[in-house]
């Protein structure tokens, strides 16, 4: 049986933005307010499924909040805001004279064989999502064995280099092995020296390849205010505190868009306006962001900057929330009473538990539909305050409480996954429990029901990790003997 870990994991938090109330920066507490019950309306859903929000008027934090369980101190996968991440390495390295944008992409990698039109691809290409595919690329490096270098090298290119968008993982992933093979250092090290550390901010844990590289375009887990603090920083020119950490010509290039236009037809209004060196243009300023609500936002029109996370998969409607909401509220005028609402309101934020009484203790085979099944679990044993979920990885012990959320840490070999779960019987045939993997912006459920010949379990994601059905393919974290 996986050991288990019971309580929440010991988080350092670290305070580095100074705060402020909305009314002294000049910001308009109902417009936030407004915000929030736009975020939790029950008649979207889950409303916008925000973890965490953070808003800075003039370098100040006016507001901040985090739906329990999820917490401040937590780190949590930014999904794509990671290649924000990324460019942001790049141009640390570009200010300290190692890389230049027009240096040959091949020119700063390993001597590899590679498909013709590579020799011209330059390293403002990759940056800026032109490198000459078509489409995606990266399902077509993902499955290859060994090392995936070679691989992506030899994928042909669609058009010459500069010419046409496409959103491209592939493109990243060049940036991430560009800057070890530079600096000797994965992505997370070169940060951590040249920038987090500096600023006061934690080492962010990062997906790796197979063969132990940092992705680049997916993968890190950060914090929100470290999110923020990224904001702050290219808002302010690439300046913290008096001192120049990026070349300010270099924040005015990424963060400005590019042509061509992304002409994806399912892209939204704030998808169509430009991509800078990873991050997007929109109808106010630019941001970088990741699926399902990962959002870094600078408002340079309004000296303000916005950090979310959250598990949404209908991104442009958080955006329209912003523009309809926050935005006019950052010239606006507030009351004290105002502001007090507001510090409460974020305060009591909460992800609802399941709830229930208590019921007989069960043993029932598990199932799921197709692609949406939780991967490798085939069994579900009840027992009091406990959940244990066996399959493939192991055996898995839940404390899921009755009413309220109970933090566990799972460990299958040298991984670990931090998980909140609450459960409770809600009529007698029927038990369910919600477990969110507190590091990602995803949560299952586990339903449990009497049938005419016994018990049977569904396990379901809400909305299905990028990486896969299988939960410790979230997994980030090794066991410190590992």
């Amino acid at each position: 049986m996986g050991k288990v870990t019971r309580g929440a994991a010991a988080y350092g938090r670290r305070v580095v933005l100074p705060r402020s109330s909305p009314a002294a920066q000049g910001v308009d507490s109902a417009g936030l307010l407004d915000l929030l019950d736009r975020a939790e309306r029950p008649d979207h859903g889950d409303g916008l499924g925000l973890h965490s929000l953070m808003v800075l008027r003039h370098g100040h934090v006016v507001a901040e909040g985090w739906w329990a369980p999820y917490a401040a101190a937590r780190p949590h996968l930014a999904y794509s805001l990671s290649k924000t991440f990324t460019a942001t390495a790049v141009g640390l390295l570009v200010g300290e004279g190692l890389l230049e944008l027009d240096d040959p992409v091949l020119s700063r990698l390993p001597p590899l064989p590679h498909a013709p039109g590579w020799e011209e691809v330059r390293l403002r290409h990759c940056l800026s999502m032109t490198v000459g595919h078509d489409t995606e690329a990266w399902p077509r490096v993902r499955p290859l064995d060994g090392d995936l270098l070679p691989g992506a090298l030899a994928l042909p290119l669609d058009h010459p280099p500069g010419v046409h968008f496409a959103y491209n993982q592939v493109a990243t992933y060049l940036l991430a092995r560009v800057v070890r093979h530079t600096t000797g250092q994965e992505l997370s090290a070169v940060l951590a020296t040249r920038l987090l550390g500096p600023l006061g901010l934690p080492t962010p844990p990062w997906h790796h390849d197979r063969q132990g590289h940092e992705l680049g375009f997916s993968g890190a887990h950060v914090t929100t205010e470290t999110i923020a603090c990224l904001a702050q920083l290219h808002l302010d020119g690439g300046r913290w505190q008096g001192r120049q950490l990026l070349d300010p010509g270099w924040v005015t290039e990424a963060t400005r868009g590019f042509g061509p236009l992304n002409t994806e037809p399912d892209a939204g209004p704030d998808w169509r306006r430009g991509y800078g060196y990873s991050f997007w243009q929109q109808r106010h300023g630019y941001r970088g962001d990741g699926a399902f609500g990962q959002f870094l936002v600078v408002l340079p029109e309004h000296d303000a900057v916005v950090a979310t996370t959250a598990e949404n998969d209908r991104m442009q409607e958080t955006l329209d929330a912003l523009w309809t909401h926050l935005v006019p509220a950052l010239d606006g005028r507030t009351s004290p009473a105002r502001d007090r609402e507001l510090a409460r309101r974020l305060a009591r934020a909460r992800i609802p538990a399941a709830g229930g009484g208590a019921g007989e203790e069960v043993s029932a085979p598990a199932s799921g539909s197709g692609r949406l099944a939780v991967g490798g679990y085939d069994r579900v044993q009840l027992r009091g305050s406990t959940l244990t979920l066996h399959g493939t990885a192991g055996s898995h012990v839940l404390d899921v409480g009755d009413g309220g959320w109970r933090e566990t840490t799972l460990t299958s070999g040298a991984r670990s996954l931090p998980v909140a779960a609450s459960g409770g019987w809600v009529g007698a045939d029927h038990y369910r429990a919600v477990v969110l993997l507190v590091e990602t912006p995803h949560r299952f459920t586990v339903d449990v029901r009497r049938t005419a010949t016994g018990w049977a379990a569904d396990l379901q994601w809400r909305l299905v990790p990028l990486q896969g059905a299988d939960p410790w393919r979230t997994a980030v974290r090794r066991l410190p003997h590992a």
